[in-house]
């Protein structure tokens, strides 16, 4: 087994418009190993954001590097970054992002086929795991939002995916439905190992994790 899921290393990255230059992360070294839950906790404009779209290869930093399941990013072309994200990262969004017009079970499916693997049973299964077999043929605006968040979830792991990357998952819910999606969470993390990185400004969920991260001013802080 591999020592790091992910890893970065002086990761830095600058933001620049109209020739202004913002920082947004300065020089972050964070390592993961398989199986950890990880929250990384600040406050709105901290870098977490950034950090995560980093990881998840949806960016390319200013400086520094990531590595992901062993393999050094810099230097990847777009279509070898790409194949590493689909092969290795699964993604749990705070909007959701599901599609309207068709079913819970097909929101799913399609994590699948966009794979080009085999949906079988898969969806289902999935949507089983995360309390919603009896709705899988329900749309997205026949759910509730702590519903529509399970679904997303269900879409994220459905790939089986290294690592899980969760942006605010709970930012949109209400308190009891928060409380049930992190129940989730922590329950997939215990009965399946799934590696987690999740980022929150909310203390009461990143509480939930094994281990916290803080940022501030695009920095992490020392523990």
């Amino acid at each position: 087994m591999m020592d790091w899921i992910v890893e970065t290393r002086g990761l830095t990255k600058v933001y620049r418009t109209d020739g202004v230059a913002t920082p947004a992360l300065r020089g972050v070294d964070l390592a993961v190993r398989p199986g950890e839950f990880v929250a990384v906790m600040g406050p709105s404009g901290c870098g977490k954001s950034t950090l995560l779209y980093l990881l998840g290869l949806l960016d390319t930093p200013s400086e520094g590097r990531v590595l992901l399941a062993g393999v050094e990013t810099r230097g990847l072309s777009d279509g070898g970054r790409t194949r590493l994200r689909r092969d290795h990262i699964g993604y749990v969004f705070q909007r959701f992002n599901l599609l309207p017009t068709v079913s819970a079970e097909e929101n799913v499916a399609l994590a699948l086929k966009l794979r080009g693997r085999r949906v079988g049973g898969a969806a289902r299964e999935m949507l089983a795991a995360v309390g919603l077999d009896d709705k899988r043929r329900r749309r997205p605006n026949a759910l509730s939002v702590g519903e529509q968040q399970r679904v997303a979830i269900a879409r994220a792991l459905v790939t089986r995916p290294s690592l899980l990357l969760a942006d605010e998952p709970t930012g949109n819910l209400d308190t009891g439905a928060s409380d049930r999606v992190m129940d989730l969470v922590g329950r997939l993390h215990r009965e399946t190992g799934q590696t987690i990185v999740l980022i929150t400004h909310n203390n009461q969920v990143a509480q939930r994790a094994e281990r916290l991260v803080r940022m501030r001013d695009g920095r992490l802080l020392a523990d």
